[in-house]
């Protein structure tokens, strides 16, 4: 085993590692919803909107970070984002009120984007060639996966050493945000500072770049694509809250259910990832993921609410969770299909999560208030949302790989 390949997969491994933990913290509800909602006395509209109150900062922040992915060196920036979000889940760990929690999520929107996420997405893309992005990507999406279990299960086993599940959840939160902390300090250690030279556009011209990219009319529909996927990601999350209510799942189980779909992330992405390659066709592995997500959301529609059957919903969340994870495995490799050209890969993916993650700001609103007025008819409304939005994404897919077919023959035929 070389020196190039344990640095080239380390460097996946702690790209991998500091991109989900990063986000354990903004989106701490997806295993601790019931905890903290009981810790704070909140409806489920008013979770919602702490949720929303992060995406519309994350929102101007995947903006800007495209343009800081293209131009900055990412050491520094990587470890101030790591430390500033340990700190900021500290205070949380406190539930210290409503008003100030929504604080705290909109500064969430800064510490968690601007400084990591399109960086991340453009090192990963460097890490092969054409041929590799499929895997790599699969890859990281897998190991974040993993490691994302690993701390979803301490977690776990901090909030049940407390009797109170109030107390519970602030410890699980607290353990979360100290190993933040401490990826921030690896990434100070291990990560090397990209050199200026590498770049040598000036901040105004990246900036310019940014603008020039919403004119390529593919961009568009790699914003669509992860627009509709991640309204289908950020709906399945309610799974296990919908198991809670209507099928007598416990709070404990469902914190479990929380760091088991991190491994199955891992088990989704890289089968995703390898697949893609081996069928030499990213764009086929999110198409058959989407009609696969659109049959489990229907099937959480026609089951009956009976304690008897938690198991069968337990397992259809599961096979869900491994559709979800093969498209979202592939979602941003689609860049490379799609012609992005490696000088534009953090303008681009900057555009495609800005726009492509706007469900964040009013989904979560809109369906807590299904919930909150509607009870298990919300839930179903928001099934067939997801439905809805996983057959768009397999049609939008396959247009643009029909748009793709159709420029390679030509440039064939030239």
């Amino acid at each position: 085993m070389n020196k190039a390949f344990i640095k080239k997969y380390g460097t996946l491994l702690l790209l991998a590692t500091g991109a989900g933990i990063i986000f354990q913290l903004p989106y701490i509800r997806e295993t601790f919803y019931v905890p903290i909602q009981n810790a704070m006395n909140l409806s489920n509209a008013q979770m919602g909107l702490l949720s929303s109150g992060y995406a519309t900062m994350s929102l101007f922040s995947y903006f800007i970070g495209g343009i800081i992915a293209d131009k900055f060196s990412a050491r520094k920036l990587l470890t101030f984002s790591f430390i500033a979000t340990g700190i900021l889940g500290l205070w949380f760990s406190t539930f210290p009120g409503y008003t100030i929690s929504r604080v705290i999520f909109v500064l969430m929107g800064i510490s968690t984007i601007i400084t990591y996420w399109s960086a991340c997405i453009k090192a990963t893309r460097m890490l092969g060639n054409d041929e590799e992005q499929g895997r790599l990507f699969g890859l990281q999406e897998g190991l974040r996966g993993i490691m994302n279990a690993l701390l979803v299960f301490g977690m776990t086993a901090a909030f049940t050493r407390f009797a109170d599940e109030v107390a519970g959840a602030s410890a699980a939160i607290k353990v979360c945000s100290i190993v933040v902390i401490i990826i921030g300090i690896l990434n100070f250690i291990f990560i090397e500072d990209t050199k200026k030279e590498e770049n040598p556009e000036s901040f105004v011209e990246v900036t310019k770049g940014m603008f020039k990219a919403l004119l390529i009319p593919r961009v568009w529909l790699l914003v669509a694509i992860v627009f509709t996927a991640y309204s289908v990601y950020g709906l399945i999350a309610y799974a296990t809250t919908f198991a809670q209510q209507f099928y007598g799942l416990s709070a404990a189980s469902a914190a479990t259910l929380g760091g088991i779909r991190y491994l199955i992330q891992g088990a989704g992405g890289i089968v995703g990832g390898f697949l893609a390659d081996k069928v030499k066709s990213r764009f086929k592995v999110i198409i058959g993921g989407c009609i696969g997500l659109a049959l489990s959301f229907g099937l959480f529609i026609v089951m009956p609410s009976k304690a008897s059957l938690c198991v069968m919903v337990v397992a259809n969340f599961f096979v869900g969770l491994f559709f979800i994870y093969a498209v979202r495995s592939q979602y941003f490799a689609v860049h490379d299909d799609a012609g992005i050209p490696l000088n534009m890969s953090g303008r681009v993916s900057g555009i495609a999560s800005c726009l492509g993650y706007t469900p964040d700001i009013f989904m979560y609103t809109l369906v807590g208030s299904w919930m909150d007025n509607y009870g298990r008819a919300g839930y179903n409304m928001t099934w067939t949302y997801a439905m809805v939005a996983a057959v768009l994404c397999a049609i939008i897919t396959f247009i643009l790989s029909r748009i793709v077919k159709k420029e390679n023959a030509q440039k064939m035929s030239a």
